[in-house]
């Protein structure tokens, strides 16, 4: 029979508690704590503990355990704690622990947490409730930690238990650990009836008065003698009266009813609710300091994310006189599974490629995940997205997973955010608490702002744009599409810029694209858009060796312009956009073309070709707008013009 050192009430049970088999140590438990701990051990009878905050031998160098104690040290602590049994070591237990003191930001958090760890526990009663904040989460029993939201708990008021439950808090960011030392509530019949013989065991009746004579049912006036063993499954008498016998002596007795048989019963809830069949006076009771407190019902029950087994070898009671146990087994799991653990195949809250989440579950639960709808990410959104801009995104479809993954694609052009959800459910019904992560996809979308500070973080996303076309043109290698957003003036690379897959360029606060003598664009069986910029091509006297120079090339390829200005200067010959069997569409936009001797603004074979609303002049000797060989050409609502001895 162990004696459990924080129980002042005396129960008729013994708990075969599986959870603390072989553990002496309720608490502390290893971890890092944000309060000083109490220790706590469960030590049997005829055992003694003695414990050292070091790791040294407590027996030799330590303290005799006597009850809790609030262990007042901070930092790495190594506790030891040693029973012995006539001198013979019987356990030898290390926990290791730190204590970092730590105080939550709420200040209603804040006040819970001073209150429960002063002293390390706290007392409840059953019946009463116990709140907990709700910007904390709690977690019943031992590690690990299966944690539910903040709010009031409490069990019901027939638990006739008296346990010591471990208690872990956490806001996110820290843990505090204490015991609540969990009481029946006292509210049955006081009351303990003093007769002339001890019931033990149901069946054996020990005769304690000498100085009475006694009889049982209708056999024969005797002594006290040695202890008689009755059949209980029939009613019995007992008589007695003084051992001088005299006519008019009272004659008392008390009856003996058959044993009762005991029925439990469990609740939706999982509570256990234990009562006695047979005669009406029968029973359960709670001796406390020498008072008999008795009830109706036995109840067992525990706090909702706790859970509780054992067998309860409860005290019966016939008017008030004790008669023996009966055993209630009892498995009370109420404790969630722990929450499950969702690991994502992105670097960090921004993907650049499509997800992979695995989920996993505690063994033995079902796995139910919910997948948000994508949800546009767009750009009056901040630069620096995070996960709390999407806190009213829901995902609430859940199902059940057999596979225990998601993937996430992007479904479209744009940035799309995802919230992935998923919780356990165990055998016995319980859910565990809801797991959420989140992530941006974006496969398409980069920024290019030459000004920007940049460094080694620059990844194209708006909070840490590329500072260089070159960044860009890695991506173009690698993606078979980029929606670019250009900020400021941009220094294009020098030599050729090939663009092999799509892209689509849009210029915003006076976006420039600057090339230097030599640079041009090669667009080679892919599509390029380019909106609301000016495209540069500067001229120099190093130029005037150029023969026959293009700026923009097109091979089986698509261009578009919209709202931008084009100006190209070449030495001696040059033409602004060159396209082999491809297309070229051009509106509200401007196309110059400047050199010596031959100057072209668009020439084309096999293309065709749509000019609307649109600027197009060239200067040079020879000055050429449209130079088109086959294809299908339209001009509408655009000015033209050329400077130079000759021209078309």
């Amino acid at each position: 029979m162990r004696r459990r050192i924080l129980c002042f009430i005396s129960l008729f049970f013994s708990a075969a508690a599986a959870l603390f088999a072989d553990v002496k140590i309720l608490n502390p438990e290893p971890g890092t704590w944000a309060n000083r701990q109490v220790l706590v051990l469960d030590v049997p009878d005829a055992e003694e503990a003695f414990y050292s905050l070091n790791g040294s031998n407590p027996v030799s160098s330590g303290f005799a355990y006597d009850g809790p104690v609030l262990l007042d040290v901070a930092g790495p602590v190594e506790l030891r704690v040693i029973t012995t049994k006539d001198d013979t070591v019987v356990s030898d237990t290390t926990v290791v622990y730190t204590v970092t003191p730590a105080v939550p930001a709420d200040s209603g958090a804040a006040s819970f947490i001073d209150s429960v760890t002063a002293q390390g526990f706290v007392d409840y009663t059953a019946g009463a409730s116990f709140s907990i904040p709700p910007s904390l989460s709690y977690s019943f029993g031992r590690q690990p930690e299966s944690y539910m939201g903040g709010g009031s708990v409490s069990y019901a008021a027939n638990c006739i238990l008296a346990r010591d439950v471990p208690c872990t808090v956490t806001d996110g960011t820290a843990k505090w650990r204490f015991i609540i030392r969990a009481f029946p509530s006292q509210t049955g019949t006081f009351t303990r009836r003093d007769v002339p013989f001890r019931v033990s065991d149901w069946s054996t009746i020990t005769f304690t008065n000498n100085k009475l004579i006694y009889k049982i049912d209708d056999s024969y006036w005797t002594p006290v003698k040695d202890p008689v063993q009755l059949d209980r499954s029939v009613r019995h008498i007992i008589s007695w009266q003084s051992v001088a016998v005299s006519a008019g002596n009272p004659v008392e007795s008390f009856e003996l009813p058959p044993k009762p048989a005991l029925y439990a019963s469990t609740s939706e809830t999982g509570a256990v609710t234990a009562v006695l069949r047979g005669d009406d006076d029968y029973r359960f009771g709670i001796d406390t300091n020498n008072t008999v407190v008795l009830f109706e019902i036995a109840g067992i029950d525990t706090f909702p994310g706790d859970e509780t087994k054992g067998v309860l070898n409860a005290g019966i009671y016939y008017n008030s006189v004790y008669q023996g146990t009966l055993p209630v087994s009892y498995d009370v799991d109420k404790r969630a599974p722990c929450a499950p653990v969702l690991t994502s195949s992105a670097p960090s809250f921004y993907s650049r490629k499509n997800v992979n989440v695995k989920i996993d579950a505690e063994s033995g639960s079902t796995l139910y995940v919910a997948v948000s709808a994508p949800v546009p990410v767009t750009d009056d959104m901040p630069a620096d997205v995070s996960s709390s801009d999407f806190d009213s995104v829901t995902a609430d479809n859940f199902a059940v997973s057999k596979s225990g993954s998601v993937g996430l694609e992007s479904t479209s052009e744009s940035a799309v955010y995802y919230k992935v959800c998923a919780f356990a459910v165990d055998g016995k019904g319980n859910k565990s608490s809801v797991s959420a992560y989140g992530v941006v996809i974006d496969q398409y979308n980069y920024y290019l702002d030459a000004s920007s500070a940049g460094g080694g973080s620059a990844d194209g996303s708006r909070a840490h744009p590329f500072t260089s076309f070159e960044q860009c043109a890695d991506v173009l290698k690698t993606s078979r599409y980029a929606h670019i957003t250009v900020t400021g003036p941009v220094r294009m690379p020098p030599g050729e810029t090939v663009f092999a897959s799509n892209c689509a360029i849009e210029g915003r606060n006076d976006a420039r694209l600057i090339f230097g003598a030599g640079s041009s664009v090669v667009v080679r069986s892919a599509s390029l858009s380019v909106s609301n910029c000016v495209i540069e091509r500067s001229g120099t006297a190093d130029m005037r060796n150029d023969t026959d120079v293009s700026f923009i090339k097109l091979e089986h390829s698509v261009l578009a312009l919209n709202n931008c200005e084009v100006t190209a200067s070449f030495g001696s010959n040059g033409t602004v956009i060159t396209a082999d069997t491809s297309v070229v569409t051009v509106s509200d936009s401007g196309i110059t073309s400047k050199a010596d001797v031959y100057s072209s603004c668009i020439s084309s074979v096999a293309t065709k070709v749509k000019i609307k609303d649109a600027r197009v002049s060239s200067v040079a000797a020879t000055a050429v707008n449209f130079s088109a060989q086959g294809g299908d050409f339209e001009l509408r609502s655009s000015s033209c013009s050329i400077t130079g001895t000759y021209g078309r």
